[in-house]
Order: structure tokens, then sequence, then C-alpha cells
């Protein structure tokens, strides 16, 4: 019998809350891991997560959390300016690594993460979750058999209106020096891992960055400077051919979580919208074939039951599914390479008004 991993989750908020922490109980349920840690700063975030998940040990530094004794891996859940140290200890300790998105705060930290987990020969894993939404692989494998033909244009969108109402409190996204970007490595960073996903590697990008409101409440009192980005749009080019647009907004009064892609090929188009799984309906929309386009018809086309095992807590499973398996991930820190340079590449363009190709260099 395979033995479990033991595995720590660090940062106790609401994405651990949400994902990573019942997504090692699932692991625990089907015996391949145990969650025997969580570690948090803030003692009533890792009181809340050891009572309702029924953790063994609690710690307030993960310094001390990587001494704990028989450690196998960890999930980073903490603020983007902290992904960098803490994966780099933890790999030198030896440890395999989840981090969440977007991987590091500048492309030469996500760099150094990249190679560290190649010297420390440890399996990664970043939660670009939607890549485990079924109609993303049901996606996938559409344009993998050609069935589109050659793909000439995309059109994704990612909006919430979480920022609209201008009384809502600054956080650490709406802080460059504990985010790195706003919404463009918050949300656009989804957009950008499906489109690697889907279509292939993104080769230029001009982009727009917006910070609508630049004044906001500040939660112990007061107001603060908002210095990251509210909304971001970019044109790309991919090394296919293929041209894209990317939108990503938290000003889209009514929105709570719309993601939308639009692909058109010279043989047919799709419609994906994350709405349709959200909602129970795992769908997409077809336009295949002269007989479709003739009339402008798209047909809802559900998703094969094949794809339907996916849930929520995918990219985790797989992660330990990896370890144990010894194999990559996905996605990983390559991946999360990749997605951080376009990232980069979007914050030259907006900054300096022009196109920038990839790969960057140095």
């Amino acid at each position: 019998m395979t033995r479990r991993l033991r595995v720590a989750v660090i940062g106790a908020g609401g994405i651990a809350s949400l994902r990573h922490l019942p997504a090692y109980k699932q692991c625990e349920n089907a015996g391949t891991a145990e969650l025997v840690a969580v570690c948090d700063p803030l003692a009533e975030n890792t009181q809340r997560a050891q009572e309702t998940f029924a953790i063994p040990h609690v710690f307030a530094d993960y310094r001390e959390l990587f001494k704990l004794p028989g450690l196998d891996a960890v999930s980073i859940c903490t603020p983007n300016v902290s992904h960098e140290p803490i994966s780099l200890a933890a790999l030198e300790a030896g440890l395999h690594v989840m981090c969440e998105k977007p991987l590091a705060m500048s492309l030469a930290g996500a760099r150094r993460m990249y190679e560290a987990a190649k010297q420390a020969e440890c399996r990664t894993a970043v939660n670009f979750r939607y890549r485990w939404i079924p109609a993303a692989g049901f996606v996938h494998d559409i344009l993998q058999s050609g069935e589109l033909g050659e793909i000439y244009q995309v059109y994704f969108n990612y909006f919430n209106g979480s920022l609209h109402d201008p009384a809502t409190p600054i956080r650490w996204r709406q802080v460059r020096a504990e985010s790195g970007t706003g919404v463009l490595g918050d949300l656009a960073s989804h957009l950008i891992d499906l489109g690697r996903y889907w279509i292939g590697e993104i080769s230029s990008v001009n982009a727009r960055l917006r910070t609508i409101i630049r004044k906001r409440p500040l939660i112990g009192g007061g107001t603060g400077e908002v210095d990251t980005d509210d909304s971001c749009s970019f044109f790309a080019t991919f090394s296919n051919g293929a041209e894209a647009v990317f939108n990503a907004s938290r000003f889209a009064t009514g929105r709570g979580n719309h993601q939308r892609a639009e692909i058109y090929g010279s043989k047919g188009a799709l419609i994906y919208e994350i709405e349709k799984h959200d909602r129970g309906g795992d769908q997409i929309q077809l336009c295949l074939g002269s007989g479709q386009a003739r009339y402008n018809a798209f047909a809802t086309v559900p998703v094969p039951p094949e794809y339907l095992s996916c849930n929520p807590f995918r990219p985790m499973i797989d992660f330990v599914d990896a370890i144990h398996a010894n194999r990559e991930a996905s996605p990983n820190f390559a991946d999360g390479l990749h997605c951080q340079e376009v990232l980069e590449a979007a914050e030259i363009s907006a900054r300096e008004g022009r196109w920038v190709a990839l790969p960057l260099k140095g």
C-alpha cells in the first residue's frame, strides 16, 4: 500500500479554506495524503482551520513548520509577496510545493522558484484551477483534434463586480507591495493559462492597465492609495498565428464570476462560459461545418460524461497523485513561469505604450 503523504497548508485565509484544506481532506478519505498541519501568523485563522478540518498541528511561522518530522509537501496560500521566499525555503527543505497564482511578484522571482524546484528535484503545482473545469478539458480536446481548423481569433473575458463600490476597503490585492499586480495577476493570469493550455504559447502582447478608483477606505480607518490595476485589456498573438483579446475587470457591475471565451477557426467556432459550470450545467456552444456556418447557428453541447469527474479540488488531488507517480503535475512551476512572463510583458507594454515580444530577454 502507498504511504500517505504528509501535507501542510501555509496561509489559512479564504482560498485555503475554500479549496486547499478541503481538497487534502478529500485526499485523506482516498488514502493518498494526510493533512497534518496548518500555518498562519493569525491565531484566529489557524484555530478556525484546525477546528473545521481536524488538523493536528498549527504553526505561526513556516520556518517552524518545516521542522515537523516527516513532512512531504506544502500548499502556499499566502499573499503573492511571500510565494517566493516560502517556496524557496520549502524546496531547500526537500518539500514538494503547490503554490497559488500568480507564481511570484516578478519574472525574476518566478525563474528563481522554477530553478530551485529543478535543483531540488521536487514536484510542483500552481493552482490555475480552471484547467480542471470539465468544459475546459472538453474545449482543449476539441482544439487538439483540429475540428475547428486553423484558429484565427480568440476573445477572453473574466469579469466580476467586487470593486464597483467606492466604499469597498483596500485589501492586499490593491497594494502593489503585497500583490505585484492587481486584476492582471489575479484574474487575467487564469485566462493566460487557459490560452496557453488551449491555443499555445503567446508571442507578443500590447496591454493597457487602469486603476479606476485610486483612493479607498482602509480597514483600520482613514483612506489609502490604490496602486494596482482594477482592470486590464491586452491584445496578444500566439506563436501559431492566432490573435486574441484578453479583458479582465473587478468593475463589471452585476457580475460574480463571469468567465467567457469565444474561439473562431477556419472550420468552426466554440463558446465557453464558466457560469454554465457554476450553475451545475456543464456545456459549451459549437458551430461546426458549413451547414451550421451558413445559418450562423451554434448548438449547445453537453460536456461528455468522461470529463465530469473533475471537481474544484482536482488541482490539489493531481498534485498529490503526481508526487506518488513521480510525474509532473499540471499545471506546474514551468506553466507558472510562462504565465509570469506574459504578465511582465503586459506591464512593460502598458508602461511604455508598445507591443512587447516574447520570450523576454534577460
